[in-house]
C-alpha cells in the first residue's frame, strides 16, 4: 500500500507541477506568445544595431567559441546521427588538463553541434531584444559571458563531457545526449568508477551511440547552451509536459526531444528559444558571477 501511495503521489506531481510552473511566469502568457511571434530584426533600432555593431558582436562571439575546450582533435562530420539527420554534427577527441587523481590528462570523445559566431550573434540580438527590449552592452555582455562560462557554446549531441566542477583539477565525466546530462542504466557503462572517474575506450564508444533505451528514466536539470531548465521552458510558453527540475524522478526523458527540436529549429533561425527562455528569467537583473 505504501508503494502504491508513493506512486500515486509521483503521478500527481508529474501531472500538476508543469501547470504550476507555467503559472509562475513573470510575463503574461498572451504577452509571451506575442513576443515569441515578433521579429526583432524588423525593428529600426535592431536594424541600426546590425548595421553598425554586428561585426563587433560577431568578434565577441568568436571569443566565446574559443572557450570550446572539447573541440580539439577533429575526427569527422556526421550527417546521420539519429535524431539529427542532415545536421553537420562534428566528432572530436579531446583531453583534459592533468587530473589530480590520475596524474595525467583524461581522454574524452564527443559529438558537437555548435553555432557559428554569426549565428550566435543573431541569437544574442534576438534574445536581448525580445526579453529586455535593449541591445545595450550590459545585456549582450552578460548573456555572452554566461554562455561562455556555462558551456562555451558547446552543444553535446552525444558523448562524455569532463568537467572540474567541484574540485580543482579533478575532471569528472558527465554523459550527454541532446544537450543534456543523462545517466546510463548499465552499471558496466557508468561514466565513473567513483575513484578515478576515468572512462574506458569501450565506454567512450558507447556514449557516442546512446539511445533513450540505454538511459535511466531521468536527466540532469540544465540544457545547453544556456542552462535552460524545464521551468524556464514552461515560462517561455512551452506546452509539452517535460516534468519538473525539483526532484530526480521529475526530470523525465521527455525533455530530450523538446531540447533537440528547439535547438535544431534555432540552427535554422536567427532566434534560439532556449536562450530566450533563460533571458526571460534572468537577464534584466542577473549580475554575472562566472569566471572570465
Amino acid at each position: 500500500m505504501r508503494h502504491i501511495a508513493t506512486y500515486i503521489l509521483l503521478v500527481l506531481l508529474l501531472t500538476f507541477v508543469p501547470q504550476i510552473a507555467q503559472c509562475q511566469s513573470h510575463t503574461d502568457k498572451k504577452e509571451i506568445e506575442q513576443i515569441k511571434r515578433s521579429n526583432p530584426f524588423k525593428e529600426k533600432a535592431v536594424k541600426r544595431y546590425v548595421k553598425d555593431s554586428m561585426d563587433l558582436l560577431v568578434a565577441r562571439c568568436e571569443i566565446v567559441l574559443k572557450a570550446a575546450y572539447m573541440a580539439q582533435e577533429y575526427v569527422a562530420t556526421h550527417y546521420d546521427i539519429p535524431g539529427w539527420e542532415g545536421f553537420p554534427v562534428k566528432e572530436y577527441t579531446y583531453y583534459t588538463g592533468k587530473d589530480v587523481k590520475t596524474g595525467r590528462p583524461k581522454k574524452g570523445r564527443v559529438y558537437l553541434l555548435m553555432p557559428t559566431a554569426k549565428q550566435l550573434a543573431y541569437w544574442v540580438i534576438s534574445a536581448c531584444w525580445k526579453t529586455v527590449h535593449s541591445l545595450d552592452y550590459v545585456y549582450t555582455n552578460t548573456l555572452l559571458r554566461f554562455i561562455r562560462w556555462q558551456s562555451g557554446a558547446q552543444f553535446a549531441v552525444r558523448g562524455v563531457v569532463y568537467e572540474a566542477m567541484y574540485t580543482a583539477g579533478y575532471y569528472e565525466p558527465y554523459v550527454f545526449k541532446d544537450g543534456i546530462t543523462v545517466y546510463v542504466a548499465d552499471p558496466k557503462m557508468k561514466a565513473t568508477d567513483e575513484v578515478m572517474a576515468e572512462c574506458s575506450e569501450e565506454q567512450l564508444e558507447f556514449y557516442l551511440h546512446l539511445t533513450d533505451n540505454d538511459l535511466k528514466p531521468y536527466t540532469g536539470r540544465f540544457a545547453r547552451i544556456c542552462s535552460t531548465t524545464r521551468e524556464m521552458y514552461y515560462n517561455w510558453g512551452g506546452t509539452t509536459a517535460v516534468g519538473s527540475s525539483d526532484f530526480r524522478e521529475g526530470r523525465t526523458l521527455d525533455f530530450l526531444p523538446v531540447i533537440r527540436e528547439l535547438y535544431k529549429k534555432a540552427l535554422k533561425s536567427k532566434d534560439n528559444e532556449l536562450i530566450d527562455a533563460w533571458c526571460n528569467e534572468h537577464l534584466a537583473d542577473y549580475p554575472f558571477k562566472g569566471r572570465d
